[in-house]
């Protein structure tokens, strides 16, 4: 143990290769882990010494990795924190993982800090995916088959639902350039009236668009919480309303 806690005060964002789940923090900017880590022990042994990584998103650029560490500290021991940064500005990319010593605590944390405020914003809080299984699983009416961009496609369409009828079309750009580039922004208008629908559709590079749909789903823009998975092709049936 005393190894252990004594890797707490020290142990930052490389932390190579910790307590079982390991394999270090080679993940991509999706906001899933490229690792076997994310408490990839399976689970068998009813919480046991295995670590569990904790995606954490929607964090304001203000939090950093102290803060990170004490929050989710009251839950367990927290082995690792890891925040990217984004390469040109060495700014906070607005997301970060948090490893646990056991899952037990990995799940009081999520039970307890998913939906919570943080420096002002409701964060996300769930278990790091290895890569391929994106947010599917894991929004309200996520895209259905398997994982994100299971075609392989270089650009990805998002659908953007439950948006307030008084949220425009820059404000969704903004929101979603925070995350990357988008190369399309489209909000749907009634023939008739000309008023908007309720949703857009915003489009992005793949690894930009992974990570805005885990970041953004559940944020909350004009009083409302937003849905956002992957736009279907007309007929695929995946996306709610609208969903191509």
């Amino acid at each position: 143990m005393s190894d252990r806690s004594r890797s707490r005060s020290r142990s930052r964002s490389r932390s190579p290769a910790r307590s079982g789940g390991g394999g270090g923090h080679a993940q991509d900017s999706n906001g899933n882990a490229d690792n076997g880590g994310g408490g990839g022990g399976g689970g068998g042994g009813g919480g046991g010494d295995d670590a569990v990584k904790l995606y954490v998103g929607n964090l304001d650029y203000s939090t950093d990795e102290q803060k990170l560490r004490d929050e989710f500290g009251t839950f367990g021991e927290v082995t690792d924190v890891f925040l990217p940064m984004e390469r040109g500005t060495n700014r906070p990319r607005g997301f970060g993982f948090v490893t646990l010593s056991t899952r037990a605590a990995a799940e009081q944390a999520i039970s307890k800090m998913d939906q919570s405020q943080l420096d002002g914003r409701t964060i996300r809080v769930n278990e790091s995916k290895p890569r391929g299984e994106g947010p599917g699983d894991r929004g309200r009416g996520g895209a259905t088959g398997g994982g994100f961009n299971s075609a392989g496609k270089s650009e990805v369409k998002l659908y953007v639902g439950n948006l307030s009828f008084d949220t425009t079309e820059d404000k969704v750009r903004e929101l979603f350039e925070r995350h990357g580039e988008v190369t399309d922004c489209f909000m749907p208008t009634d023939r008739e009236s000309g008023k908007v629908r309720g949703f857009a559709f915003v489009t992005m590079t793949a690894a930009e668009a992974e990570k805005a749909c885990n970041t953004v789903n559940g944020e909350e823009v004009d009083g409302r919480s937003l849905r956002v998975n992957e736009a279907q092709p007309k007929g695929a049936g995946g996306a709610p309303r609208g969903g191509g």
